[in-house]
């Protein structure tokens, strides 16, 4: 008798804890696109997080190209005739890195 009565006992329990948490809701759910911003990763600057983004300007542009976009630009011979080139070039690049995030970039590469 006493085993029933554990038994009823704790089918009681479990069907009120069910009927506790089926009335309560969820909270929503929003998805959203995680992108990268470029600000904090200007170049001299070096963070962890910014090693991928430096390795995507090291792929697309020259040494030459990264000393005058982020050094002394006139220092360079080739200044006169490629800065403006060069800084369109770069502000393409950001531009789609800042809207398509930093994977697709690399990976379109």
């Amino acid at each position: 008798m006493q085993r029933f009565a554990t038994i009823i006992l704790g089918a009681g329990l479990l069907a009120a804890a069910g009927f506790a948490n089926a009335t309560g809701q969820l909270a929503p759910v929003t998805v959203h696109k995680d992108l990268f911003s470029t600000a904090a990763c200007q170049p001299p600057g070096y963070t962890p997080e910014c090693a991928a983004f430096h390795a995507a300007i090291r792929r697309n542009f020259s040494t030459r190209e990264i000393g005058m976009l982020f050094g002394a630009a006139t220092a360079f011979q080739e200044y006169p005739t490629s800065y403006e080139r060069v800084r369109a070039r770069y502000d393409a690049f950001v531009s789609n890195v800042e809207q398509s995030g930093l994977a697709a970039v690399v990976a379109s590469r």
